[in-house]
């Protein structure tokens, strides 16, 4: 995956993958302070079998390999075959100020959103126990981490200070709020209910489904808001003039009743809430 609208710089050291899935995201720091547009064109030439998927600093993100490629970036097969890895530029004696400063969150958070989505990746650290048990593990891990855990490396990056927290409230801002799990029936009110059975698709025909309230017809068809306060305005006026009428000649319930039917009978088409 060449995530869309981030700078991509193809680098050299990409490797085929056996089935080009990835199940985690690895995070490392650069052990300098270069820019991310320095490592990505150090990355085009480097002869040293080393990559990274993307290059991170206080600016800008920018994609070096394809995801769908394995990096040269865990000293394991299985870090560097099963994890997205990310360079942060940094040191790991860094603190943790200086990491939420000299970090682009935002960006950083939308493309690790984007990866979390394509590969089901969970925005949280796995353990190192989680990661001998299952190398899959759908998670994040350091560099430290995947040393623990399957060995091949020294490296102990990003350090202690790396801001884990700033890190995920970052993607799962980008990722939104989760969806909502659906009402049960137990927890709707008889109104709620019957809008439900009426238009279970969240819309219907309005001709043919007379019976709901209007402030659910105006919300469900669409309808703009002005074109929506202007017919409320006019039944107000309506049933203001019929009010004033002798209390034994009109019947309330049914006169809204009727009010309502007539807006609907002449109401809005849903696929163009203009008519």
């Amino acid at each position: 995956m060449i995530v869309p609208g981030v700078k991509y710089v193809p680098g050299r050291n990409d490797y085929s993958d056996r089935d080009g899935q990835k199940y985690g995201v690895a995070i490392h720091n650069t052990s300098n302070d270069a820019p991310a547009s320095g490592e990505a064109s150090y990355a085009t030439r480097r002869t040293d079998g080393v990559s990274a998927h993307f290059y991170v600093d206080d600016r800008e993100v920018i994609q070096s390999i394809d995801t769908k490629y394995r990096t040269g970036h865990a000293g394991s097969s299985a870090g560097n075959e099963n994890a997205v890895s990310v360079e942060i530029t940094g040191t790991n004696s860094k603190s943790r100020a200086w990491w939420i400063a000299n970090v682009a969150w935002d960006d950083l958070g939308r493309v690790l959103a984007a990866v979390c989505r394509a590969y089901d990746i969970e925005p949280r650290r796995a353990s190192v126990a989680e990661m001998k048990a299952n190398p899959k593990v759908r998670a994040f891990y350091s560099h430290d981490d995947m040393r623990r855990a399957w060995g091949g490396t020294t490296h102990t990056d990003p350090g202690g200070n790396f801001p884990w927290d700033y890190l995920f409230a970052s993607v799962k801002q980008a990722m939104g709020p989760a969806t909502p799990p659906p009402v049960q029936e137990d927890d709707m009110t008889p109104e709620e209910q019957r809008d439900a059975d009426i238009w279970p698709n969240g819309y219907g025909d309005a001709k043919t489904n007379p019976s709901i309230t209007l402030g659910t017809f105006v919300r469900n068809v669409g309808r703009d808001t002005e074109a929506a306060r202007k017919e409320l305005e006019e039944l107000r006026t309506q049933v203001a003039e019929l009010a004033s009428r002798p209390a034994a000649a009109v019947d309330y319930d049914q006169l809204a009743d009727a009010l309502l039917r007539r807006v609907i009978a002449g109401g809005a088409n849903p696929a163009n809430p203009t008519q």
